[in-house]
């Protein structure tokens, strides 16, 4: 074979024979061959010496590094366990506010009302409307008037045996008498399907200052008297330039509506 590749063996062989024949030589020689061994292993040994502690280092080092990402993955666990547990206390507090701010409200309406909790919604072009967990059964009938501690939610349009569905003022099909503040200026407001409604039919000469409040009118209406509706965003003539429409922004965001009360009223009833 190439010499190349034996010249580093014989170094090695030779250290192995010395040490296998140092025990059983003359005192004399070994103790020469001893030094001599000891010269030569010296470096090697003290070089394996680095090399395993090297290793153990590297090895505590690893360990260490697993045993660190260990304790951040319980510890992130740990971390998200305690968000959820908060997110729920929040939700719980918000629920319990929501709901002795309705009762508290209930209270003081002059109407019989019923307290219902909202279990569906849709929200499109073309409907608007809430699905609320009360219905035949609890006396609930369609028309009846839907209202928050805020103002005006809309009214039930279909009520089945123990869940209806509430038509919100937004919905295009959506109308009801209307009066703008304390100036006793009357019209009708319409939902636009679009997140708001309108007041319409009202005359030109009429001052609608934006920020007034818009309330239901009652009279004959399917609501009491005085339930807000909303704030006057804006005010423009309509297309035939005999009336003024006004723009109202909600006063009930139905989006975030989760509880509300149904009115048992009616014009000249006992309800």
């Amino acid at each position: 074979g190439d010499p190349r590749f034996h010249a580093p063996i014989v170094p090695v062989i030779a250290l192995l024979a010395s040490a296998f024949w140092l025990p059983i030589l003359p005192p004399e020689l070994s103790g020469s061959l001893r030094s001599t061994w000891t010269d030569v292993i010296h470096p090697v040994s003290q070089g394996v010496h680095w090399v395993q502690q090297g290793f153990g280092r590297m090895f505590s080092a690893l360990l260490g590094l697993f045993s660190f990402e260990e304790e951040n993955r319980v510890l992130r666990y740990r971390l998200e366990a305690l968000r959820a547990h908060e997110d729920v206390h929040r939700q719980l507090a918000q629920e319990n506010t929501r709901f002795r701010e309705l009762l508290e409200f209930r209270a003081q309406t002059p109407w019989r009302t019923m307290p219902a909790e909202v279990i569906g919604r849709e929200i499109g072009p073309w409907s608007r409307s809430l699905l609320v967990d009360r219905g035949e059964s609890d006396g609930v009938r369609a028309g009846m008037a839907v209202i928050t501690p805020v103002g005006l939610v809309g009214r039930i349009s279909e009520a089945g045996r123990s869940s209806s569905r509430v038509t919100l003022l937004t919905d295009p099909h959506f109308r009801i008498a209307a009066a703008v503040g304390e100036i006793q200026l009357f019209g009708l407001c319409v939902g636009t399907g679009r997140g708001e409604c309108h007041l319409t039919y009202l005359p030109l000469d009429a001052a609608v200052d934006v920020g007034r409040t818009v309330t239901t009118a009652g009279g004959k209406s399917f609501a009491p008297e005085g339930i807000p509706i909303g704030t006057v965003r804006r005010v423009w003539k309509d297309s035939s330039e005999m009336f003024q429409t006004a723009g109202l922004r909600p006063a009930v965001d139905s989006g975030q509506v989760e509880e509300v009360l149904i009115v048992r009223w009616a014009p000249d009833s006992d309800l």
